[in-house]
This record gives structure tokens, sequence and C-alpha cells, in this order.
């Protein structure tokens, strides 16, 4: 679990052009972490019989009278939150598993800005040479 987030952490900085320091890997932390939500059962409803008895009107306004505000009210509240915790330990205690995602701040990364080959092409010698 902490190789992921390593080799992860390694290679965001090699895309950074960013060299780390020979100890680097065994160096920084992982804190923050933060684990998608458990992903809540759908409870299943009652199917509603459609009969034409029971049909809807709409006012002049567009509004469905027999429509029901409070139902969007629970949903917009049901929406789960990520889980936050202060090491990786934390987030497996509270049921993180390998294969799902997390979050993370990585702390006491150290190494070196690299140029890259376009940023050299046309780099000259410093100082006189005759």
């Amino acid at each position: 679990i902490y190789y992921r987030a390593r080799e992860t952490v390694l290679e965001a900085m090699q895309q950074n052009n960013i060299r780390p320091f020979t100890d680097a890997r065994s160096q920084f932390t992982i804190e923050q972490v933060s684990i998608p939500p458990v992903p809540l059962k759908k409870k299943k409803g009652k199917k509603k019989k459609n009969s034409n008895q029971t049909k809807r009107t709409s006012t002049a306004d567009g509004n469905d009278p027999l429509s029901n505000d409070n139902e969007e009210e629970k949903e917009e509240e049901l929406v789960p939150q990520w889980r936050h915790f202060e090491s990786m330990d934390g987030a497996i205690k509270a049921g993180w598993k390998p294969g799902q995602s997390f979050s993370f701040v990585a702390k006491n990364v150290k190494g070196q800005r690299v140029l890259s080959d376009k940023d050299v092409k046309d780099a000259g010698p410093i100082g006189r040479f005759t």
C-alpha cells in the first residue's frame, strides 16, 4: 500500500522534471489520507401501478401539485463524503482495501529540478573561452 503511494509520488516528480534525492523514497511521509465513502445500498421502492384514474395535471405556472420536493432534498443530503484520516493506517482500519481509490499528501519530499532537453538546447558556455 505504501509502496504504491511512494511510486506515485516519484512518478509525479519525474513528470515535473524533478530528480528525487537518493534517500527520498525512505524520507518522505504520507499524511492526510482520504478514502471514498462506502457505497450506499439502494433501497428498492414499491412499484406504482399506472392507472388511468390517477392522472397528474399541471397548474398554469407549470408546477405539478402532486410532486414531492422533499424527496429531492433527501437525495441531496445523502451525498456521501470522502473520509479523511491522518495516516494510511487509519484509512486501512476504516475499511480501505487495495484496489480502491485514495488521496494523500506527501511531505518531506526532496529532489532537484532538472532542465529538460529543450531548455538546454540553445545554451552556451559561461565565460570566455579563447
